[in-house]
């Protein structure tokens, strides 16, 4: 998925209009009940579903060459880069900018996506059958890197005048995809928040999600690495730098603390549902998974930005939200779609939707 930022530095910000019109685009989006009652539902009857609700140029568009769950999932990932290109599309000024910059995320997962491919001698026509399909007119230059590069290298190259390709630019010929993928979200969180200068309410509250994200990437990078017995070394090298709840001073030590010590450290934070954290990490315990902890962190990122997008809401805010119920809506609808079409049980599908 990638999108273009026209005219970052040119007219006012319109962020009056802008936040009205997601504010009216939110009020479409599928809610829980809606999305509970398609897990119900024939592989038939989902399909119409999606397409009813708002998806039905995508499902004609892809219709001829897919069909089944895979028709659905292209016109899924189709309508979201549609989405994201028509909300840019609408912002003006000092506004495009921040919401630029969560836009940009799109373009550096996409470029992780091209490097996996380039790596795993993924042809570009395999990949415009699956993931970053030709129909999509916003995934022809990603295609075209696929098809000219050998090498991660050649890769950075291509991409040299990206912000996501000068995030790789500097990497030696040695540098493994991990090395790669590490660099990528190092530098867009680094990018982002000194692009968010200035203590207007906007900018404030943009950099405080960011860091947030940033903490609970490292909280969940922190179990992940000890359930796998990771050495410290490496489960520190996981972590990214600038977050708040566990700031970058404390990651060496952190890194070496047991699961007991890491919710003593969260603890100390007023503003983390440590009560409802600690249950997570029981159920993660009995279940052997990650997911509760997991849902746990997914459900206070939404939570936490959808009270900024009230305390500010004739801003970057409510259209960032926005966006970020978009995405939700459409891993939500590809997580019933793929779990129905693998016989999962629906309890299961049920507890894994939803923000």
């Amino acid at each position: 998925m990638s999108m273009s930022i026209p005219g970052l530095n040119g007219g006012g910000s319109n962020a009056p209009n802008a936040a009205a019109r997601c504010k009216a685009r939110r009020g479409k989006l599928l809610d829980r009940t809606q999305l509970r009652q398609m897990i119900q539902q024939s592989p038939e009857q989902l399909a119409s579903t999606v397409a009813d609700k708002g998806y039905r140029n995508e499902i004609d568009m892809y219709s001829t060459r897919f069909s089944g769950s895979d028709l659905l999932e292209m016109a899924l990932t189709h309508r979201l880069s549609r989405e994201l290109n028509e909300v840019l599309g609408f912002c003006k000024g000092e506004l495009l900018k921040q919401v630029g910059v969560y836009a940009n995320r799109f373009s550096y997962f996409n470029t992780k996506v091209v490097l996996r491919a380039v790596e795993n001698n993924v042809s570009a026509e395999e990949l415009s059958h699956d993931i970053l399909p030709e129909e999509n007119e916003w995934n022809t230059n990603w295609l075209d890197i696929v098809k000219n590069s050998s090498s991660l290298n050649e890769v950075a190259i291509a991409l040299g005048n990206k912000p996501w390709g000068r995030a790789i630019s500097s990497l030696d010929t040695n540098a493994t995809l991990a090395n790669y993928e590490d660099a990528l979200d190092k530098h867009y969180y680094k990018e982002s928040i000194a692009a968010l200068k200035g203590q207007n309410t906007a900018n404030s509250l943009l950099r405080r999600y960011l860091h947030m994200e940033i903490d609970h990437n490292n909280i969940m990078k922190f179990f992940e690495g000890k359930r796998q017995g990771l050495s410290s070394d490496l489960i520190e090298s996981l972590f990214l730098p600038e977050g708040k709840l566990i700031t970058t001073g404390m990651l060496k030590n952190l890194s070496s603390m047991d699961e007991n010590g890491i919710i003593e450290v969260l603890r100390k934070n007023s503003r983390f549902d440590i009560s409802e954290f600690e249950k997570a990490v029981d159920e993660s315990n009995k279940i052997e998974s990650l997911d509760p902890i997991m849902m746990f962190l997914n459900k206070r990122t939404f939570h936490v930005l959808e009270k900024m997008s009230y305390l500010s809401p004739i801003s970057a805010l409510p259209v960032v939200h926005y966006l970020a119920l978009m995405r939700q809506e459409v891993r939500d609808i590809r997580m019933i779609v793929r779990g129905l079409s693998v016989g999962l049980d629906k309890n299961l599908i049920d507890a894994h939707i939803g923000a």
